[in-house]
């Protein structure tokens, strides 16, 4: 190591003794460019030469594998401490014969520094991690990577934990752009920050029908998880991954979103990937909206099909609890907590079966009743009939979610709007396991009455959101077991989906049978003693045509059961139906 020596002449007043005489001639020195860091040797008051030195020189030269980055150590004053970091830095960065290096290690135990080159890229780089990692710029080693991006040495106080989401910030946010990311191999201490687009989804990802599950050989009783959709992988350059819903993990699911967010669509791939796994369906909607699962009526079990009258919701909700609490009751004969632990043979009798009930609010908003209009009025007794129904339905549907988790019952509840006062209360949604919320453009209000844990939930990113074409059927789940993820729903109609059933040898039921779908009259007869009188007095009102006779009706306008004429949502509903089945032929 080489020592660097010069004489100063101060002539015979220079005290060197005198710290401000020091420092005076330590300032003029520097002013002549010839740098900092300068110690007194010996002064001479005959000659009035002052000698100083110091120990600086180059060592030697360390060159990284691409040969862009060169380094060198220095000696450091006898004295430095470890609070000097900051001042031995400024000087000598600050010094000519180092323009263009800065101090990337700096180790005062053993009287020594290493000075780097770095360009103005890996200068900012240094900092910014610097600062997320809360160290000096020099604990932090940076160079430049050979594909774009830089390499990083970190400091021993780097927890993946703590720093990995803020150095990604630096990442997207002040070296790049969104779609960097930042990946550490924290044992090594190393790490880079590299280029990359955001990820994304394709405008549609169809639904891959290979993928549709398959009824357990075992246990019938267990349903196979269902393939939704697509997750949002963490970075562009990685693929997505099938975002998969387990029933048996969590037994009852709550889909929401706004009109056109992709609900209906998500809820087909359920339909469909239930009895692809051998479950059995059962549809609960109110009667104005039943139009958008009539295809999936003949695949619904003997009075699944709630959806002609909200009389008939109710029953059917009501026949299915009672079934529940039959399969209970041989639970507690066998002395086993869940299906799956009974025989075989007897799994095969109590198959699992979906419950899907969509338009929650419409099904629970009550109806206003005429008060100016005599209590016998067709409208009142037909207002306070269906008002009975949704209070049956409500009540039912909660005591499935409460109840009916150990018997193979998977309820699956849509709706736009989730509150107390629409009528869905808090106890009711924490009894409902499965939460997805579909519209990439959710609220914060949207969240916060279908999740559970906002906080924990990713948001769906901008770029997402701002692309009509991507963000359509996007959304986030937080399903059970698993971590909140932003997926997007496979998409295939409802016609694709029934193909695909079919080819696996699965046969829905013929139209001569889908009577057997709608709840026994009997029992809605039963329920709602009003109904038949309500339908009387409405036969009554209806003039016959001037010149013309009584009218003739169609066959759809007809009730299959009664003959008597359908009105109401029922005539609507069937009128669509009937429009639906003209398409088909």
């Amino acid at each position: 190591m080489a020592i660097e020596r010069m004489q100063v002449p101060v002539g015979a007043k220079f005290d060197p003794s005198n710290q401000q005489h020091i420092d005076v001639v330590m300032k003029k020195v520097a002013e002549t460019g010839r740098g900092t860091g300068w110690e007194i040797q010996s002064y001479s008051a005959e000659t009035g030469l002052l000698t100083i030195n110091r120990r600086n020189l180059l060592t030697h030269v360390d060159r990284n594998t691409e040969g862009k980055t060169d380094s060198y150590k220095v000696e450091l004053k006898r004295g430095t401490k470890a609070t000097d970091g900051e001042k031995v830095a400024a000087e000598l960065e600050s010094d000519p014969q180092h323009e263009g290096y800065y101090m990337t290690r700096f180790d005062p135990f053993i009287n020594q520094a290493t000075l780097s080159r770095l360009n103005d890229a890996e200068l900012r780089c240094r900092s910014a991690v610097a600062v997320a990692l809360g160290v000096k710029p020099w604990d932090v080693q940076v160079s430049s990577r050979p594909r774009g991006g830089f390499l990083l040495g970190l400091p021993n106080t780097y927890v993946p934990s703590k720093h990995d989401e803020k150095i990604t910030e630096v990442a997207e946010m002040v070296v790049g752009r969104p779609g960097w990311y930042f990946a550490a191999d924290a044992q090594k201490l190393s790490g880079e920050i590299v280029p990359s687009a955001p990820p994304s989804f394709p405008p549609v990802i169809s639904y891959p029908l290979d993928l549709l599950p398959a009824p357990s050989e075992t246990s019938p009783s267990v349903l196979a998880p269902i393939p939704i959709g697509m997750t949002l992988a963490d970075r562009g350059d990685q693929p997505s991954a099938v975002t998969w819903l387990d029933l048996e993990a969590g037994s009852h699911s709550q889909v929401g979103g706004t009109s056109g967010a992709g609900k209906t669509v998500t809820l087909n791939t359920l339909i469909a990937g239930a009895l692809a796994a051998g479950a059995e369906l059962a549809i609960i909607d109110v009667p104005a909206k039943a139009v958008d699962f009539e295809l999936w009526r003949p695949w619904t079990r003997p009075g699944g099909w709630g959806c002609e009258s909200f009389e008939e919701n109710a029953i059917a909700l009501e026949q299915l609890y009672k079934e529940g609490t039959r399969r209970a009751e041989t639970l507690k004969r066998y002395g086993v907590k869940k299906l799956s632990q009974l025989p075989a043979d007897m799994q095969t009798q109590m198959k699992p079966v979906l419950i899907v009930v969509d338009e929650v609010t419409g099904l629970f908003a009550m109806d206003t009743v005429p008060r100016q209009l005599d209590r016998e009025h067709p409208l009142v007794l037909e207002a306070q009939s269906r008002n009975l129904a949704r209070e049956l339905i409500k009540q039912y549907m909660e005591r499935i979610a409460a109840e009916m988790r150990f018997v193979g019952f998977k309820l699956v509840v849509s709706t736009q709007v989730a509150s107390t006062a629409t009528g869905i209360g808090t106890a009711f949604r924490t009894n409902l396991h499965n939460k997805m919320l579909l519209g990439a453009k959710a609220t914060d209000g949207n969240r916060k009455l279908i999740l559970r844990d906002v906080t924990s939930v990713p948001d769906v990113p901008e770029h997402i959101k701002n692309d009509p074409a991507v963000s359509r059927g996007v959304g986030v789940a937080e399903l059970e077991g698993k971590q909140a993820v932003v997926f997007k729903s496979f998409y295939a109609s409802e016609l694709e989906l029934i193909a695909a059933l079919q080819a696996r040898g699965m046969r829905p039921l013929p139209d001569t049978q889908l009577d057997q779908t709608r709840p026994d009259p009997q029992l809605v007869q039963a329920t709602f003693p009003h109904l038949a009188e309500v339908a009387a007095m409405k036969r009554k009102s209806d003039a016959p045509q001037y010149g013309k006779g009584p009218r003739q009706y169609e066959t759809w306008e007809l009730d299959p059961n009664t003959g008597e004429p359908l009105t109401g949502f029922a005539r609507a509903n069937a009128a669509r139906h009937a429009v639906t089945k003209a398409a088909q032929q």
